[in-house]
């Protein structure tokens, strides 16, 4: 389905009047797709960074139906539009999993879905809104796509919601555990106990507050115990050597958002 100029009939009226509604188009309400349409439709992909064709077709439409454009008022797709969105998911889908996971650990089950936003939240959403099924979702949960110093080629480094390392455990991914998603939030509080044991055998428990060791066990998922522990004894911020520097901040943010849904 595409509106194009010298279109007639009832979509039409009902595209002008949408955009209208979203202040682009200040013309009489028709049923003719003129001049004026076209360069309020030109206007609108302008402001949402769509190719400005002046044509609406399915990006233009897509992004019209997202802000509740509906004109045959089919029933509206799910889709994830926000972090509270996507917590959601993460709620509904991986609650009882990471429930599981931490009973009668260090951890809590928000810890593990702020981790799991942290690491694939955006992968979540990516598939979500394409309308991919759990199924789908968890068996595509690959990530860090790149070239280290010791492969060949670019290849996918990271495995699973809790982003697996393949480096540091390639048995668990090359067993396909990770396409398990109970299997793979139980290797990540494995993963966090490791990095929990060789802080508190640094002494970094007592040195540091409740809250900034847990922190510190949160950013050594990301960067390894021994940069955490650097950057502890350079009295730099405990997320200073972690991927954009704001792993466990972002971390401690999603868990907010998670335990207020």
């Amino acid at each position: 389905m595409a509106y194009k100029l010298n279109d007639k009939g009832s979509a039409i009226k009902k595209w002008q009047q949408f955009l209208t509604m979203q202040r682009f188009f200040t013309g009489a309400i028709t049923d003719f797709f003129g001049p004026k349409t076209e360069t309020a439709t030109k206007a609108f992909q302008k402001f949402y960074n769509i190719p400005q064709t002046g044509l609406a077709g399915s990006l233009t439409l897509g992004k019209a139906n997202e802000l509740g454009f509906n004109p045959d008022k089919e029933p509206s797709l799910k889709i994830i539009r926000n972090d509270t969105d996507m917590m959601r998911w993460i709620k509904e889908n991986l609650s009882a999993t990471m429930r599981q996971a931490v009973t009668g650990s260090f951890y809590t089950e928000d810890w593990l879905a702020g981790m799991c936003a942290r690491e694939t939240g955006f992968k979540i959403i990516k598939f979500f809104n394409q309308q991919h099924d759990f199924a789908f979702i968890t068996a595509n949960m690959l990530g860090d796509y790149s070239k280290r110093s010791a492969d060949a080629v670019k290849r996918y480094h990271g495995y699973g919601y809790w982003q697996i390392d393949i480096a540091s455990y390639p048995d668990f991914v090359n067993s396909n555990d990770w396409k398990d998603a109970s299997k793979t939030v139980k290797k990540a509080v494995s993963v966090l106990n490791e990095k929990k044991k060789y802080l508190e055998d640094q002494g970094w428990d007592v040195q540091l507050t409740a809250e900034e060791f847990s922190r510190a066990i949160t950013a050594a998922y990301n960067c390894g115990q021994g940069n955490v522990v650097k950057a502890l004894r350079n009295n730099l911020d405990i997320d200073a050597y972690t991927y954009s520097k704001d792993y466990s901040k972002e971390v401690w943010r999603y868990r907010s958002i998670y335990r207020n849904l």
